[in-house]
């Protein structure tokens, strides 16, 4: 077996991150739940590696930075990640939302290869929230 795609204990740890997040994670989120088992390259060595076997996609937020959510329905190669993503004004929280995102035709000589679709907001934790106080 490629020793790049062994299922070692630091890539089923990073995994269990992703898995239990409902949320994008950005690279201080795993740091801060590996409490220093393991270095920055590691870490991104792992999720570049997910990455390109179709477990994980990229979101870059407004300033950059880029955060990691699992994939769903891609494989090796063939990302099918186009879906908006949501950020939480409130509590900066990234989260996928998988509906299907239309792209127009794009003039002649374009040709796309990856789409990043952030819109910006309150999530309805945030918006409950606000919206209680405000009847209050």
């Amino acid at each position: 077996m490629d020793r790049q795609r062994r299922n070692t204990r630091t890539k089923q740890l990073i995994m269990a991150i992703l898995s239990d997040s409902s949320s994008a994670l950005c690279y201080e989120d795993f740091d801060r739940q590996l409490s220093g088992k393991m270095d920055k390259a590691t870490v991104y060595r792992i999720l570049q590696g997910f990455c390109e076997d179709g477990k994980v996609h990229k979101i870059a937020d407004e300033n950059g930075k880029t955060y990691y959510a699992l994939c769903h329905h891609c494989r090796s190669g063939n990302h099918d990640d186009n879906h908006l993503h949501f950020r939480c004004i409130r509590c900066r929280t990234i989260s996928c939302i998988y509906e299907p995102l239309v792209i127009p035709p794009l003039p002649a000589g374009y040709r796309m290869m990856d789409a990043n679709c952030l819109v910006s907001g309150h999530c309805p934790n945030c918006f409950n929230e606000i919206a209680g106080y405000e009847k209050k």
